[in-house]
């Protein structure tokens, strides 16, 4: 089965899941659902061939188990699943950084301009803005939020700060991956804290498939090294 193949394939199971999620059929999205991260994994072990990433791997297990926990009961394992994406988000953000230092070390600052410091004060604005409508209960729920917001925060001006140095297609599909992912948490945690309804549940639905496919370009740009 060629890569081109598993890409149609995700593609195909990605719609089937969108439509069944949102029309409640509950039969064809437990079908669907559990099939979309390995098909894109899979996807990526073709594209990458030896040169694959292990933290790519690593990244994908948490994301599978976070997928499953809400399959089963997103309202009773939301934390759970929120603390496996962190895992992955941490990772990620733990070598954007070490990306970034090295470009700012060979670039230097003088790509930064007016624009860095607006998406850091928009982010900041975000994140205190979410943080303060929603209704946590618990100390440990309240850490766990507040850490998973700063990831995110970090994590969009980190990848801003980086196209803002070296507009590249690596830059590009880091940003797209980051903004969906804010995109896909932000509505998820709206359906938890507040109100579930269709439009929230399509945008989350997707941002959050988009979120996945865009990593694995970013993943895999990265190892052509572009």
């Amino acid at each position: 089965m060629g890569k081109k193949s598993v890409l149609y394939a995700f593609i195909v199971v990605c719609i089937l899941y969108f439509f069944s999620s949102l029309l409640e059929l509950d039969g064809l999205e437990l079908l669907t659902r559990p099939l979309i991260l390995p098909l894109l994994l899979f996807f990526y072990l073709k594209s990458a061939k030896k040169k694959y990433q292990k933290r790519v791997v690593f990244s994908f297990v948490f994301y599978f188990l976070a997928e499953i926990l809400t399959t089963i009961d997103s309202k009773k394992y939301y934390l759970i699943s929120i603390f496996c994406f962190l895992i992955p988000y941490t990772t990620l953000l733990f070598y954007v950084t070490k990306d970034l230092m090295l470009l700012i070390k060979i670039k230097g600052f003088s790509k930064f301009n007016f624009a860095i410091f607006f998406i850091i004060g928009f982010f900041i604005y975000l994140y205190v803005s979410i943080n303060l409508i929603l209704d946590i209960k618990t100390s440990f729920e309240k850490l766990l939020l507040y850490f998973y917001g700063l990831v995110l925060l970090f994590l969009g001006v980190f990848a801003t700060a980086m196209y803002l140095i070296k507009n590249s297609l690596l830059s590009v599909f880091l940003i797209l991956t980051v903004l969906t992912y804010i995109v896909s948490d932000i509505f998820y945690i709206f359906i938890i804290k507040i109100e579930s309804n269709f439009a929230f549940r399509a945008i989350v639905l997707i941002s959050q498939l988009l979120s996945y496919y865009f990593f694995v370009t970013y993943s895999l740009i990265k190892i052509k090294g572009k």
